[in-house]
């Protein structure tokens, strides 16, 4: 463990991070991995988080547990950018991850960048106002 930091074996990638790194990148796609597909969800250090590839090949990451109960959003009804929860029926926009049913903090984002076919995103969700 790393001091100060946190440690963590059951998550993909298994990793040790210190709470300094909130902008580290780490490699957890390729580019390819989305042919066909508008999104893909990942576990990133015991967190749910779906990476979408718009029709114009920008993506973005974000965290895809709904906030009522953690229930997993991959498993809802998608129209668009917006999500249904199909435990309890919130709804969501994926894509600025405003809850649009209920009083709710967001889902949070994540850091992404592309380097070549390598898809990284930031090991922690980045800090948003």
């Amino acid at each position: 463990m790393i001091a100060g930091g946190k440690c963590t074996r059951n998550a993909v990638p298994s990793v040790c991070y210190d709470l300094w790194m909130e902008d580290r990148y780490v490699k957890i796609a390729k580019v390819s991995d989305f042919d066909g597909v508008r999104y893909r969800k990942y576990k990133l250090l015991a967190r749910n988080v779906a990476i979408f590839r718009d029709p114009d090949g920008s993506m973005y990451a974000t965290e895809i547990s709904c906030k009522h109960q953690n229930w997993d959003l991959t498993t809802g009804r998608f129209d668009g950018d917006i999500v249904t929860c199909p435990r309890h029926h919130w709804v969501y926009n994926v894509r600025t991850g405003d809850c649009l049913t209920h009083e709710s903090t967001r889902l949070r984002r994540y850091g992404l960048k592309v380097e070549g076919e390598d898809v990284y995103i930031t090991l922690l969700p980045i800090e948003e106002n």
